[in-house]
C-alpha cells in the first residue's frame, strides 16, 4: 500500500509542477494543450495515462525554449513514471540530457523501461 501512496504523491507533484502558473509563460497552457493533443502517448512506454509535457532542455536554464515545440516530449506519470525516471533521472531537480536517446531504447517496450531508468540515472545532470 505504501508504494501506491508514494506513486500517487509523485503523480500529484508532477501535475502541480506542470501547471504552476508562477513558473510559466502565460502561453504555456495553450502550448501544453496543443502538444498533448498532437502527442497524447508517452514517448517511452506508450501510456496515455497521466501524460506530462517534458522540456528536454530545462526551461529554467533555457527560458527561450519553454514554448519551443522541438524542446518538448510527452512522458507519462502512469505506473512507469517515465517523466520522473527517464526525463529527470529519478529526481526533479535534475534533467536527463540523453532523454531522446533513452526514449528510443525503450520505444514503447515496457520490458525495457526499468533498464533505461539506470541509463537515465547515470546521465542526469543538475539543473542550473
Amino acid at each position: 500500500m505504501s508504494n501506491l501512496l508514494v506513486h500517487v504523491g509523485r503523480v500529484v507533484h508532477a501535475v502541480v509542477r506542470e501547471h504552476a502558473k508562477s513558473l510559466r509563460s502565460p502561453k504555456w497552457s495553450g502550448v501544453r494543450r496543443k502538444h498533448i493533443k498532437e502527442n497524447p502517448w508517452c514517448a517511452a512506454c506508450g501510456s496515455k495515462r497521466f501524460p506530462q509535457v517534458h522540456h528536454m532542455l530545462p526551461f529554467s536554464d533555457r527560458p527561450e525554449l519553454e514554448l519551443e515545440p522541438s524542446n518538448l516530449i510527452t512522458l507519462c506519470m502512469s505506473r512507469n513514471e517515465c517523466h520522473l525516471h527517464i526525463g529527470h533521472g529519478g529526481k526533479y531537480t535534475f534533467f536527463n540530457p540523453e532523454v531522446q536517446t533513452h526514449v528510443g531504447f525503450v520505444h514503447r517496450n515496457e520490458k525495457k523501461v526499468r533498464e533505461v531508468w539506470k541509463l537515465a540515472l547515470s546521465a542526469r545532470r543538475d539543473k542550473p
